[in-house]
């Protein structure tokens, strides 16, 4: 709270030196080397204007805002003034030409950046330099070593000061606080917090946060005055206000008074009819407030009640305003990678599905048809019979398998035999659809990780499961080919094909779990038979 009352800060400093100075001259025998009663009179009228300016500073951002240029004149005015009343050649008195030096450049610095140290440093230099030629010219002993090192500190530390300045190392910053929770979910929490934290840094009565979203015509406002609310507005002046973006800005309505950060030609201030219509949605005349930006849309953050409000806040607003929008855009992009995770596993389990559990349901109809055939050309059916069960045994293993896998994850580490794993599922597959199945692997064994062999397994289900349903296929060859770069496996039958036309189809599920893996598909459609050839990158095979 205190470092950001600067305009208080230093008219209070400036009132302390004048008093200061003011004292030393009055206990010091010597002093005033010349020029008495007016260098007293002079001093002591520097002092009571400096005891006003701490009132108006106080009470007033807009006169102290306004006034702050000629008030800087004045004080350089009363720097040189010193050196013609107190300087003396014979004199130890120490006087405090540097640390008004000094309070001149940090308040240039603080109120104009470092063309007010540049413009300062330099009117110093040479307004001290005339001073100090002029009493050597009027024949006044003066000590011009002593008076030429104080010149030389003084340009020393305006070197100092605007290379501080121009480098950017007293700018404002802030950092929101994180309201805890899960990322993506807590978008009405960041924005609480926010609130909480603008509110604590100013010491507000007040503060409210406007967003409009790109998609919405409404206005949302969060606002906390003592009682937290939120409430979505109908579109009209706010949200054309809040697309148009504004500086920040300092304002009073009822004076028609305003101060604003501009980027260029920094702080300005108007005079005029002011419309702020977040304000009036808050029922509040003063205040200060800044625009944001967010990709989900443009926003406004305005707080009100400051006792004490100056120019120093409107740096800070800003800074609070940006990180409202970055942490906003933050939640956002969390929320969407929330909802891509949620799609892909939803999409992987009905790929999971269908190649599994509805394919296999597909084969046990087509084995309980031709079991009803074959039971009613008088064979006996118990051989089938327990055929199907076991098949029924390990779909359930299957579906526990897949159950656990969403439960606690892949173990991506485990590694298994690729060949083995696909013969195995080839004698399953041959028996449930009644056709020959072959396995040609050159490598063997062939060592991926689970996960691969899991996907690998998934396609070669649905492979054979469409070969069989679509193109009513009597066998199906599985080739597993290992390529620099790359891992190849193709799955041939012997079938009718796909239905000429022309748009060729593709089989869906198949073509998402390769572009899943990161892989490309290609098929090749013979006058019998398919061949669906399917590379995947080596970094998946490793």
């Amino acid at each position: 709270m205190f470092m950001r009352r600067i305009a208080k800060v230093l008219a209070t400093t400036r009132a302390v030196l004048a008093v200061v100075f003011l004292l030393a001259v009055l206990i010091e025998p010597t002093q005033p080397a010349r020029a008495g009663v007016v260098g007293l009179a002079i001093l002591a009228g520097y002092m009571t204007l400096a005891a006003a300016l701490v009132i108006v500073a106080w009470r007033s951002w807009w006169y102290d805002f306004r006034l702050a240029v000629a008030v800087h004149v004045i004080d350089i005015i009363a720097f040189v003034g010193g050196v013609y009343f107190t300087e003396a050649g014979n004199s130890d008195f120490s006087s405090p030409f540097m640390a008004f030096a000094a309070f001149l450049l940090v308040s240039s610095n603080l109120r104009w950046g470092w063309r007010g140290i540049a413009v300062t440093a330099l009117a110093l230099l040479v307004a001290n330099t005339a001073a100090g030629g002029a009493l050597v010219m009027l024949h006044f002993n003066l000590d011009i070593y002593r008076f030429g090192r104080r010149q030389v500190y003084m340009l020393l530390l305006s070197i100092v000061m605007v290379w501080l300045s121009g480098d950017g190392r007293l700018s404002r910053r802030v950092e929101l606080q994180d309201p805890g929770g899960v990322p993506g979910e807590r978008r009405l929490r960041v924005l609480a917090e926010a609130i909480a934290e603008v509110r604590n840094a100013l010491g507000a009565k007040g503060v409210a946060i406007a967003l409009l979203r790109n998609e919405e015509p409404l206005v949302e406002i969060v606002l906390d005055d003592g009682t937290s609310t939120h409430v979505m507005a109908a579109p009209g002046d706010l949200s054309d206000d809040l697309a148009l973006g504004i500086a920040p800005m300092m304002f009073d309505t009822v004076r028609r008074r305003r101060i604003a950060s501009l980027p260029v030609a920094g702080m300005a201030a108007w005079t005029g009819r002011i419309s702020v219509p977040l304000a009036d949605h808050c029922g509040i005349s003063e205040g200060i407030i800044a625009s944001f930006a967010t990709a989900a849309g443009p926003g406004q953050l305005l707080a009100w009640g400051m006792r004490d409000l100056s120019v120093d806040d409107l740096p800070l607003v800003e800074a609070f305003a940006r990180e409202v929008g970055l942490a906003l855009d933050r939640e956002e992009m969390a929320s969407l990678s929330r909802e891509a995770a949620v799609s892909g596993i939803r999409n992987a389990l009905a790929r999971d599905l269908h190649d599994s559990v509805a394919q296999f349901l597909a084969g046990t109809l087509f084995r309980i048809e031709a079991l009803r055939r074959w039971i009613r050309e008088g064979n006996d059916p118990e051989g089938e019979i327990d055929s199907i069960k076991q098949a029924l045994r390990r779909e359930q293993v299957q579906l526990r398998g897949l159950i656990d896998r969403l439960r606690r994850g892949e173990d991506g580490d485990r590694r298994t035999d690729l060949a083995e794993e696909l013969e195995a599922l080839l004698v399953e597959l041959s028996h449930h659809w009644h056709i020959d199945t072959r396995l040609d692997a050159a490598m063997r064994p062939l060592p991926v990780s689970i996960e691969l062999a899991y996907e690998l397994r998934q396609l070669v289900r649905e492979g054979v499961a469409n070969a069989v349903r679509h193109g009513h296929c009597a066998s199906v060859t599985v080739s597993i080919i290992g390529e620099a770069g790359a891992l190849r496996m193709q799955i041939r039958d012997d079938g009718l094909g796909f239905v000429t036309g022309p748009d060729p189809l593709r089989p869906r599920s198949i073509s998402e779990r390769v572009e899943a893996l990161g892989g490309r598909l290609e098929i090749a459609d013979a006058t019998k038979g398919v061949t669906l050839d399917i590379s995947l990158p080596a970094r998946m095979a490793a």
